[in-house]
């Protein structure tokens, strides 16, 4: 086969892949202007709804989601309290589990079927994460999305999800009629929004085989995480480079690991009947729950979330059953994980069977492990905050100003994740971090374009000198 045969071949298959996740622009528009417009939309459309718009939910400056501390310093004027307000969309949403757990209802189901009770998912690093495992979610969706892989309409790719989100979120009416409770996105506005959502967050991988940290226990933290081997915490098989895709297949997958059957769930004991939100599909079931005997549509399984960013986006798990970090990474102790498939338990009937996937952890080792997350988390949010303000000089005074300020919503978040843990690492990275954000506070007040670029300046340099503090440049 001659050279530019194989070029030609070569050119064609990278095209497909930079189509599969970027939407099609037009020769008039670039890809920037594209991400551009998708964020217009996305904060500001309302696409002649109920006054929701995409960022209802997906707030900016709180990691493109929401949760209880957030939504307890809103207005009752806000949007998301519209059930409250409209009397024709009281059964939109639970009220009082929207303001104390931070829980949505969605029909992901049908409307012709109970709905269920779910956080609200980030948007970061969808590139990464929503390519479906092909022998199974693949079948059945284009990309994983939502927290069961199926929460996207029609073909379950992206460009259809917004398309899902008006229809649930956005209705004046519960009758949720086209063109009279609300408009759906023409291809234009999908592809633009599309496009905004693929840009957020991480475009790459981290690469844990090369990352060792400079305190002990983050970097045993990293050794129980990054393992499949008994003993450890076996985080490596769903979660690849703390990622949301399968060691295995490379992709992400759908998996039962227990979390809907834990007794005494918080929901629970608030609402009742609670409906048992039964993840991926809407067949019915009726072994749902702690005991087997409820009824739910799906077949129990929910997709992998990656969890380079999990520390700062809590409540966690689909249904925000537990609030902070060391309590998702103790929750595999539990029964709810060990009796669950995720864990592949022992067979009953055979006494020389035994779980494959049982995890025992030490309450020192599930700090540990939490602390690596949480200074992994801390890494993305640096870099976050820079690449933010490292695109600065090229703005107008207000889109400088309400960039600045989501950058220095990362900066936040970075402190906030390191002190939040029963321990701090690496102080010295947590007081270089709080300078940073005071160059920051100066430049947001600053008159003068000049003075905050260079104060600007000033807080990368620190921000990139608490990163490397975090680090060793190689094993020991």
């Amino acid at each position: 086969m001659s050279n530019i045969r194989l070029n030609s071949i070569l050119f064609i298959n990278l095209l497909g892949l930079f189509l599969n996740f970027f939407p099609i622009i037009t020769s008039a528009e670039t890809l920037a202007e594209q991400i551009a417009k998708g964020k217009d939309l996305f904060v500001n459309e309302t696409f002649s709804g109920n006054g929701r718009t995409c960022s209802t939910c997906h707030r900016l400056d709180n990691n493109h989601t929401i949760d209880p501390k957030y939504i307890a310093q809103l207005p009752n004027s806000d949007p998301l309290f519209i059930a409250e307000t409209n009397p024709n969309l009281a059964e939109l949403e639970r009220p009082q589990l929207l303001r104390q757990f931070g829980l949505i209802l969605t029909n992901i189901d049908g409307f012709d079927k109970p709905g269920v009770l779910r956080g609200v998912p980030h948007l970061f690093a969808l590139k990464t994460s929503m390519t479906p495992e092909a022998e199974f979610e693949g079948t059945v969706v284009e990309h994983a999305l939502g927290w069961s892989a199926d929460g996207s309409p029609n073909d379950g790719s992206l460009h259809q999800f917004t398309v899902g989100a008006i229809i649930q979120h956005f209705p004046k009416t519960l009758n949720r009629e086209e063109g009279v409770d609300f408009r759906l996105p023409t291809d234009d506005e999908s592809a633009a929004l599309e496009a905004y959502m693929l840009s957020l967050g991480r475009s790459e991988e981290l690469d844990l085989d090369s990352l060792f940290f400079s305190s002990p226990i983050v970097q045993k933290g990293r050794e129980l995480f990054h393992s499949k081997e008994p003993g450890t915490g076996q985080c490596k098989g769903c979660h690849l480079d703390a990622g949301a895709n399968s060691s295995s297949s490379l992709q992400n997958g759908n998996r039962d690991t227990g979390v809907e059957n834990m007794p005494d769930s918080l929901l629970k004991l608030v609402w009742k009947p609670s409906p048992h939100d039964g993840g991926f599909s809407n067949e019915r079931q009726n072994d749902c729950g702690w005991f087997k005997n409820q009824s739910c549509y799906g077949n129990h399984e929910f997709n992998m979330t990656t969890v380079v960013e999990a520390a700062d986006t809590a409540p966690f798990f689909h249904n925000n059953s537990v609030s902070t970090i060391e309590e998702a990474v103790a929750f595999y102790n539990s029964n709810a994980f060990h009796q669950s498939p995720g864990a592949n338990p022992a067979d009953p009937d055979d006494p020389d069977s035994v779980c494959e996937r049982c995890i025992h952890l030490e309450p020192t080792q599930v700090t540990a492990i939490a602390l690596f997350l949480r200074t992994i988390n801390a890494m993305e949010n640096i870099r976050s905050s820079n690449a933010l303000e490292q695109q600065l000089e090229s703005l107008t005074k207000k889109e400088r100003e309400e960039q600045l300020a989501l950058a220095m919503a990362e900066t936040t978040d970075a402190i906030e994740v390191l002190e939040g843990g029963a321990i701090i690492p690496n102080p010295k990275s947590v007081k270089l971090l709080r300078n940073a954000l005071k160059y920051e506070q100066e430049a947001l007040k600053s008159r003068y374009k000049v003075e905050a670029l260079e104060l600007i300046a000033e807080a990368i340099t620190l921000k990139l000198q608490a990163n490397d503090l975090l680090l060793v440049p190689s094993k020991n």
